[in-house]
């Protein structure tokens, strides 16, 4: 399969992938790489502990209901542990390396954290921001592209782009038909 680099593969031909990657191949964490997770993760609860700490003493006269806060539990570290072995099954290693590690948080952080950190304020959309990221996604996107949505969105980010206008315009663009959402959402490709 390594040595197939062209094409994609086809379903059954991945099919066969996974289930042989599930059956023989369990990836343990090393001592250091165990380490690493567990001193990120304690890095990312102290930074959410400190926020929620930070945000109630703003806003003392606020109601509760209106913060937006996601609490890191033990089983967020669970699920860091799966992801970072998940990322080594898909290359049948028996090691979870750092890389997967950095992975695994960097996955963490865009999908999970990213809700924590969204301000009541967000919550309302301006047709201006949403225009903005249009404009954004037409410079980025040329006509007959397909992009990745997720790291579109990264990009986006990294750029000053808030999220969650950039998901509407997404969606706008493709209720206008200028572009196509592609396997599962996943993909994005311009067509006009």
């Amino acid at each position: 399969l390594a040595e197939s680099l062209e094409g994609e593969l086809s379903v059954s031909a991945l099919k066969k992938y996974i289930q042989y990657a599930k059956a023989k191949c369990i990836p343990c964490l090393t001592e250091e790489t165990g380490n690493q997770l567990a001193s990120k993760y304690v890095q990312i609860r102290e930074g959410v502990r400190k926020r929620t700490f930070d945000g109630s003493m703003k806003r003392d006269n606020r109601r509760d209901d209106d913060q937006n806060v996601i609490p890191i539990t033990v089983r967020q570290l669970e699920a860091l542990v799966r992801l970072a072995e998940s990322l080594a099954r898909i290359r049948l290693d028996s090691d979870v390396r750092q890389e997967d590690v950095q992975e695994a948080i960097r996955l963490f952080t865009v999908s999970t954290m990213a809700a924590s950190t969204v301000d009541s304020q967000d919550k309302g959309l301006s047709g201006a921001d949403v225009e903005r990221c249009e404009e954004y996604l037409r410079r980025r996107v040329a006509q007959g592209s397909t992009v990745n949505k997720m790291r579109l969105v990264e990009e986006a980010a990294a750029q000053g782009y808030n999220a969650i206008p950039l998901t509407k315009a997404i969606h706008v663009m493709t209720m206008r038909g200028e572009v196509q959402e592609r396997n599962q959402g996943r993909l994005i490709k311009r067509v006009k």
